[in-house]
């Protein structure tokens, strides 16, 4: 998370379907921004990291800035607000909603 880019953590499990849906989200949300935004995934099976974060519902989207976790999305987000994080994320003062 201490990337010098801003990261998006999708906490999520390969059984999940919803979760395999916020990964299209993601993909379609993060066009524009791949370059400049780290993408990864956690899988909650392998990696008990989730809990650090108090991650209570799979998926769930965790938005880091400067190694600092800022905003999160616990519910399944359409991709008008992922994308609306994603501009917050890359802006110098960043508004999170």
């Amino acid at each position: 998370m201490k990337s010098s880019l801003p990261v998006v953590l999708h906490v999520s499990s390969p059984e999940c379907i919803i979760c395999k849906t916020m990964v299209e989200r993601l993909i379609e949300a993060g066009k524009e921004s791949a370059s400049k935004i780290l993408f990864l995934s956690l899988n909650i099976n392998e990696n008990k990291k989730w809990q650090e974060y108090s991650v209570r519902v799979i998926p769930t989207l965790l938005y880091f800035k400067g190694g600092r976790l800022v905003t999160r999305h616990d519910m399944f987000p359409e991709v008008d607000e992922i994308k609306t994080q994603l501009s917050a994320l890359l802006k110098k003062e960043g508004r999170f909603e």
